[in-house]
């Protein structure tokens, strides 16, 4: 890492340390509208719509039945020298097997789709959850840190050097002079490497506990020690 740090704008710094902010109040808010909009699709799926054909199903079934019941009466009504009108008891039950045999596909349709989108909210979750781990950990650590490296920076800048020491400001420039810059420089590049350093170490230690990679000294047991003692190795 480089010993030196350009600060052009502790403004710009401020202004950046906001935007990381809202990128991560905005991000995880977009992502729980997300996930509230795939639980209510689950519902829709899972449970609102299998009741709702099942409850059709049975209504219609009931109209053909009912269709069917008239268009026996009127072939009841049928005798030689007569034959009732049946043309409209016949649609009517046309029309009411169709609309039987739509809710029994719609049904089938539903129970066909539930696995499907399971193994898509699977794949959306998975697909998102690293953005997630950034939004919710990783920028707000950054956030933090940046805050911590504006707070050194601010308090070297407020800092007055002593008169007479060759270390002030040059004479008519408005500015420190060089000696003065290089040493806050330098001061400003080792408390960054400072905290950076730390974010990382806090970091890795993360990983590790996630991942379970921490491990403990084997220890040589103890040959007086009861072996149904649970922490006794097998």
């Amino acid at each position: 890492m480089s010993s030196q740090a350009t600060v052009l704008s502790v403004e710009a710094l401020k202004a950046f340390q906001g935007a990381l902010a809202l990128y991560s109040e905005d991000t995880l808010a977009a992502l729980g509208a997300v996930d509230a909009e795939v639980r209510r699709t689950v519902l829709w799926l899972e449970q609102n719509r299998p009741a709702y054909w099942h409850e059709q199903i049975k209504r219609r079934r009931e109209e053909v039945s009912m269709a069917k019941a008239e268009v026996f009466r009127r072939k009841l009504q049928k005798r030689p020298d007569y034959t009732p009108a049946m043309s409209e008891q016949v649609e009517n039950l046309r029309k009411a097997e169709a609309n039987l045999q739509d809710a029994e596909k719609r049904l089938t349709l539903v129970r066909k789709w539930q696995p499907r989108f399971q193994h898509a909210m699977l794949e959306y979750r998975a697909t998102v959850q690293r953005l997630k781990d950034l939004a919710a950990t990783e920028i707000p650590n950054a956030a933090l840190l940046l805050g911590r490296i504006i707070e050194s920076i601010e308090a070297y800048l407020a800092v007055q050097p002593p008169s007479g020491t060759g270390l002030g400001d040059e004479p008519g420039s408005g500015r420190a002079s060089p000696e003065m810059e290089a040493i806050a420089s330098r001061a400003i590049a080792e408390d960054i490497e400072r905290l950076a350093a730390a974010e990382q170490a806090r970091a890795s230690a993360r990983e590790e506990a996630a991942d379970g990679l921490a491990t403990v000294p084997a220890e040589t047991p103890d040959e007086s020690t009861d072996e149904n003692d649970p922490s006794h190795p097998a």
